[in-house]
C-alpha cells in the first residue's frame, strides 16, 4: 500500500472502484513513513511522527478520516467481552440490532449511521480502521456524516441539544459482565479528551429503554433523536465513498458518524464483501 487518503467530498456510482469519493484525497507516502509502510524500515519513530502529524491535520483538524496505516496509532482495544481486537465485519445472516448479541457489523443492511462502540460505557474508542480485504457486488460504499455538521445543523435547537447531551440508556448487545446491567447510560452528545465527541445507534438505544426497569424514552428524547435522525438522514451532509481490496481506512470515531449501502454478495460465500476492523486509543 502506498498512499494515505483524507477528506471525503462529493458521490460516487455503485459498482465503480475507480474513481469514487475517495480519489481526491490519496496522500502520496514518502520519508520515513513510506519506507517503514514500503519495506518495513527500523525507523519506527520517525515514521510515526510522520503519521501523527497527518493525523493532526487531516483527522483531528480536517474531515475526520485519513486512510493508512494505523499500527503505530496506539493502542488495539477490545470490541467484546471475549477481548476480540480484530473484528471480522460481514453479513452473517442478521438484521442491525437482531437478538441479544448481533450487532451493526453482521449485517448486510445498510443506514443507521453510528460511531463505533455505541454498546460499550465511556471512554468510547477515540479510532477505528477498516481492512477491506474484498468488496461487494453491489452497494456497500461507506456513508459518513460529521459532528460539526450535525451541530451546526441543529443551532436552531438548543432544546434538542440539549436532551443529545443528557443520559440515554444504551443495549450493551450482552457484553455487560455478569450481574451487570444491560444497559449502559451515557449521552449521545458528550466530551471527551477535551473536545465534542458523539456516540450513537438509534437500535441500541431503543432496546436500551425496553429493558426492564429502564424507563420509556420521554417525547423529549425522542423528539431530539428523531431531529438527529434526520440530519443524519438528509442528503446535505453525508459523505460516501468506497474502499478498494487492500485499503485500510483510519477513521476519527469521536467525530464520525458512519454506516453504509445495502450490499449484496455473490452466492459463493468465500467471496463474500469483508472488512477487518480494529479500535484503537490514542498513544501519547
Amino acid at each position: 500500500m502506498n498512499n494515505l487518503r483524507s477528506g471525503l467530498p462529493g458521490g460516487i456510482m455503485e459498482h465503480d472502484l475507480s474513481p469514487d469519493a475517495f480519489n481526491a484525497s490519496r496522500i502520496p507516502l514518502s520519508g520515513a513513513l513510506g519506507d517503514f509502510l514500503g519495506a518495513g524500515s527500523t525507523a519506527p519513530e520517525d515514521a510515526r511522527r510522520e503519521l501523527m502529524a497527518l493525523v493532526d491535520e487531516h483527522v483531528d483538524a480536517g474531515s475526520g478520516v485519513l486512510v493508512g496505516f494505523s499500527r503505530l496509532l496506539g493502542e488495539m482495544l477490545p470490541q467484546d467481552n471475549e477481548g476480540t481486537q480484530v473484528r471480522v465485519v460481514r453479513d452473517r445472516g442478521t438484521a442491525i440490532g437482531e437478538g441479544a448479541r448481533a450487532r451493526y457489523s453482521d449485517s448486510r443492511f445498510g443506514g443507521n449511521l453510528h460511531t463505533d462502540g455505541a454498546e460499550a460505557p465511556l471512554p468510547a474508542p477515540e479510532l477505528f480502521t477498516l481492512l477491506c480485504t474484498r468488496q461487494a457486488d453491489v452497494g456497500g460504499a461507506l456513508e459518513l456524516i460529521h459532528l460539526r455538521d450535525i451541530v451546526a445543523a441543529l443551532s436552531d435547537q438548543p432544546d434538542v441539544l440539549d436532551t443529545l447531551r443528557a443520559h440515554f440508556h444504551f443495549d450493551r448487545r450482552g457484553d455487560q459482565p455478569e450481574g451487570e446491567s444491560p444497559t449502559v447510560r451515557k449521552p449521545v452528545i458528550f466530551e471527551q479528551g477535551g473536545r465534542a465527541a458523539i456516540t450513537h445507534l438509534r437500535s441500541y438505544i431503543e432496546k436500551g429503554h425496553a429493558h426492564p426497569p429502564v424507563p420509556d424514552l420521554s417525547a423529549a428524547q425522542l423528539h431530539a433523536l428523531d431531529t438527529l435522525d434526520a440530519v443524519i438522514a438528509s442528503d446535505e451532509h453525508p459523505r460516501t465513498g468506497k474502499l478498494r481490496p487492500g485499503e485500510l481506512a483510519l477513521f476519527d470515531n469521536l467525530s464520525l458518524l458512519h454506516g453504509r449501502t445495502e450490499f449484496q454478495d455473490e452466492p459463493d460465500r468465500s467471496r463474500l464483501l469483508l472488512l477487518l476492523r480494529t479500535w484503537i486509543r490514542r498513544s501519547g
